[in-house]
């Protein structure tokens, strides 16, 4: 399963420091005082939903204990945008911040990074769009996700909304120095937010293992991740309080998130279309995808997607359609949407989506070259869910 064909030079990235365990959200002081930061102003960054929780709590609550002073930003709903992004800045410069701890799902941990960045650096958010890098070195900073999914407590990369469109801002220095991984935080996810966010790992997986990018080092973390995923995301939906399957999920999300130093492929690109048109929950519209991206794929890299079927199915000799089938599957088991129809896309936004993911959000990395006109097939045919008549003609031509 892993490859060692390839005899490129390859660079993975990834947290400093890893603490699992329950309750360990409670321990972030022993993080702070193994940096040498033994007291002053933390900043903690998390949504809304965390603080109303109380969630935030079990991070601040202890750190307060230990004699730092905690400031809370809770500015953060749904998908972050450019304004948020700026006033998080702002706030993050107000004090003299020794570290900043992101707690929440994916958009508090990918502002968390831009908190950490900005609090050193005078620039606007806009002047480091696209891949960058900062003068001055950001502040310690330090993930601890409410979500097992996004895999963000892992990359380099802040996702945010300008103008309507996804953005983004990339860079080493993004990585968080430490990443803490309490399952007790998920046991309280709904179900419906267990799904999304347990595909999106999956699609991390899958489109890192698909991607031409892939490395010894993300296949392990590949393969392991859609096993997980495999075997507990049902489980851990059927059954909010099964904390063997909670555990599971937020290690493979996790992992899925390092899966992630390969690049994604189609699927993301596909996603972002979707979602630009109906904020759907960003795991939501990677799993809508992700069926037709294998699809696409099947003909560029047959052993490869059968290898991820027997993984997943647990068999030896599986059919690359199989995987295809099996995530279509897994998909209404959860009761997510897997046609555009669902979403109040039809087939006359086809051309424009088409366009936008050609031409904005390019994939040098997707095995299989990506044109406009096989991807009128992939989106005509996710308009009604018709996943058979896709495989039929990616594997034909």
């Amino acid at each position: 399963m892993i490859s060692f064909a390839k005899s490129n030079v390859y660079s993975s990235q990834g947290p400093r420091q890893l603490m699992m365990g329950d309750g360990a959200a409670g321990q972030v002081e022993q993080l702070l005082k193994g940096w040498k930061i033994a007291g002053g102003d933390v900043l903690l960054v998390a949504d809304k939903e965390v603080v109303k929780l109380g969630l935030d709590r079990k991070v601040a609550a202890p750190l307060e204990a230990a004699g730092y002073a905690v400031a809370v930003f809770d500015g953060i709903v749904g998908e972050p945008t450019l304004e948020i992004a700026e006033a998080l800045a702002g706030f993050a410069r107000q004090k003299p911040f020794k570290a900043v701890v992101g707690m929440g799902g994916g958009s508090s941990l990918d502002m968390s990074k831009l908190a950490a960045a900005f609090a050193t650096n005078p620039e606007g958010v806009t002047e480091h769009l696209g891949a960058t890098t900062f003068a001055k070195a950001p502040l310690p900073l330090i993930n601890v996700p409410t979500t097992a999914g996004t895999g963000a407590e892992a990359t380099a990369v802040s996702m945010l909304s300008v103008q309507g469109r996804k953005a983004v801002v990339l860079g080493p220095q993004l990585v968080p120095l430490a990443t803490v991984l309490d399952a007790e935080l998920t046991k309280t996810l709904p179900p419906k937010i267990t799904a999304a966010t347990g595909m999106d790992a999956l699609s991390h997986a899958l489109e890192g293992f698909m991607s031409i990018n892939a490395s010894p080092f993300t296949d392990t973390q590949a393969t392991t991740c859609m096993s997980i995923v495999a075997r507990w995301l049902k489980p851990a939906y059927e059954d909010g309080s099964n904390m063997e399957a909670r555990r599971a999920m937020i290690y493979g999300a996790y992992i899925g998130g390092l899966t992630l130093n390969a690049g994604v492929v189609l699927g993301h690109s596909v996603a972002y279309t979707i979602a630009n048109r109906c904020h759907l929950p960003h795991g939501v519209s990677c799993a809508m995808a992700l069926p037709y991206t294998i699809a696409y794929n099947l003909k560029a890299i047959p052993e490869r997607i059968s290898q991820a079927a027997d993984l997943v199915l647990g068999k030896h000799g599986s059919k690359p359609e199989e995987l295809v089938t099996w995530v279509d599957e897994l998909i209404v088991a959860l009761g997510l949407p897997r046609s555009l129809q669902e979403v109040d896309i039809s087939e006359t936004d086809v051309p424009a989506m088409i366009a936008e993911c050609v031409e904005r959000y390019p994939r040098p990395t997707n095995p299989a070259p990506i044109d406009a006109d096989r991807l009128k097939v992939l989106y005509e045919t996710m308009v009604t869910g018709d996943i058979v008549r896709a495989v039929e003609y990616y594997q034909g031509g």
